[in-house]
């Protein structure tokens, strides 16, 4: 959805140049000499400067022009190219603009420079900025200053400030596609098989027809061969309930700030993303929860092209927490049998590695996803210790909870699911629920 901003002139006017006052002050001097020494030289250096400034004041703009901006959407998605169009309207006599986008967090302009220049035609102009969000998030950008000049560059009105608009950058949905079902869904609706029998387009086995089946059903070729009435039955197709869980507590990245790799929170949000945008695509019911960030993000259990746009605001608002806000209880969204719970994190802290186990002995579903985006390098040889030691131990917790059966797969974009969903989908569904 585009936006439009317009300049306050409550403090804006024209005003005379330096480079007016020099001119003007230089005729004045050079013309009075030439009268008052008979200096014909003089007198011809200083009157095309007395011309300019007559002309210059007798063709003094007046009218106060009119300035906006107008984003093409105010939700982009990161990397994707937008525009940033700025109308000049009513400068009278106005020749010249020039304008300069100050706030670009975050963001790659075409130009580089952010600065454009260029000519009124009847006082009038529309240029167009491109610009091009390099990551997700909510920012205050394309603060954007503007000045308009007269003739001869004598009056300059401004400069202007032309506001900003507020936007949220939607998260880029990495590449994720899985050829695998979810594991023991129990809905009615989807593309999941079950591993029930049950009303469904998909066969399933031939046997004797029982009271209540329906006549539709009946097999004849098979009725007729043995005499005895058989009938087709099929798995039915159901709908399954995905829960995200994303870990927001920290946000690990490379120290090196020429380095353009994503960082652990990156990597995270972008997962999510994608996983949400692809179980909602293929009819399961998808919700997400945000632990550990600065503002505890909840949104229920549900599905549809809406409730996908709903998902993708609220991980283009994650705000990254202090390290300690993860709590186990956070958790509130409750899964209906069948259900799967995914948790995407960085495994740094062994929070969230006790809450998958938490919840696994209760008979839940859980997927790990590690989204560490790699080591991590520390000039100070005391913290590139402490560092080496915590990655010790991360990996004799994920090997601890592998053991307890809770599958933990590192994110690598479409596919990389598959093994652990197979490995979910090939064990029983939990009947015994631990207290």
């Amino acid at each position: 959805m585009s936006r439009t901003t317009r300049v306050s002139h409550d403090s804006t006017r024209w005003r005379i140049t330096p480079a007016f006052l020099r001119a003007a002050l230089l005729a004045v001097v050079l013309v009075g000499a030439a009268v008052g020494f008979g200096r014909a030289d003089l007198l011809v250096l200083g009157t095309p400067l007395l011309i300019v400034t007559v002309w210059t004041l007798a063709t003094r703009p007046r009218a106060i022009p009119d300035i906006s901006g107008t984003v093409s959407t105010t939700s982009p998605i990161e990397g994707s190219t937008q525009a940033w169009t700025v109308r000049i309207d009513g400068g009278d006599s106005a020749e010249q603009f020039a304008l300069f986008v100050g706030d670009r967090r975050m963001l790659t302009t075409t130009p580089d420079s952010g600065a454009v220049a260029g000519a009124l035609g009847d006082g009038r102009t529309v240029s167009t900025l491109r610009w091009r969000p390099e990551r997700w998030g909510t920012r205050y950008i394309l603060g954007t200053r503007v000045a308009i000049y007269g003739p001869w560059g004598g009056y300059r009105y401004g400069t202007a400030r032309l506001p900003g608009i507020t936007m949220t950058t939607l998260p880029d949905t990495a590449a994720f596609d899985s050829k695998r079902a979810l594991p023991h869904p129990q809905g009615l609706i989807g593309v999941n098989r079950s591993n029930t029998r049950a009303e469904g387009t998909e066969f399933a086995d031939i046997r004797l027809f029982q009271a209540g089946d329906r006549l539709r059903r009946i097999h004849w070729p098979v009725s007729a061969r043995t005499g005895t009435l058989h009938v087709r039955t099929s798995f039915a197709e159901q709908d399954t309930e995905v829960l995200l869980i994303l870990d927001a507590s920290t946000d690990y990245a490379s120290v090196d700030p020429d380095d353009d790799a994503a960082s652990s929170l990156d990597l995270g949000v972008r997962a999510s993303a994608g996983l949400a945008t692809h179980f909602l695509g293929r009819g399961d019911r998808v919700g997400l929860e945000v632990v550990g960030g600065m503002h505890h993000v909840r949104v229920p259990v549900g599905m549809g092209v809406l409730h996908t746009r709903r998902v993708l605001d609220c991980l283009g608002r994650t705000e990254r927490g202090i390290g300690t806000g993860f709590r186990t209880a956070a958790v509130r969204t409750r899964l209906r049998p069948g259900g799967v719970l995914l948790l995407v994190s960085p495994l740094l802290s062994p929070m969230p590695l006790a809450l998958a186990a938490r919840l696994a002995q209760r008979g839940v579903t859980v997927l790990v996803i590690d989204c560490f985006p790699g080591d991590l390098p520390v000039d100070d040889p005391v913290m590139s210790l402490a560092v080496r030691l915590r990655l010790l131990e991360r990996e004799r917790e994920i090997r601890a909870i592998e053991r307890l059966g809770v599958p933990v797969t590192k994110w690598r974009g479409a596919g990389s699911l598959d093994p652990a969903l197979a490995r979910l989908s090939a064990r029983p569904q939990p009947r015994m629920v631990r207290r």
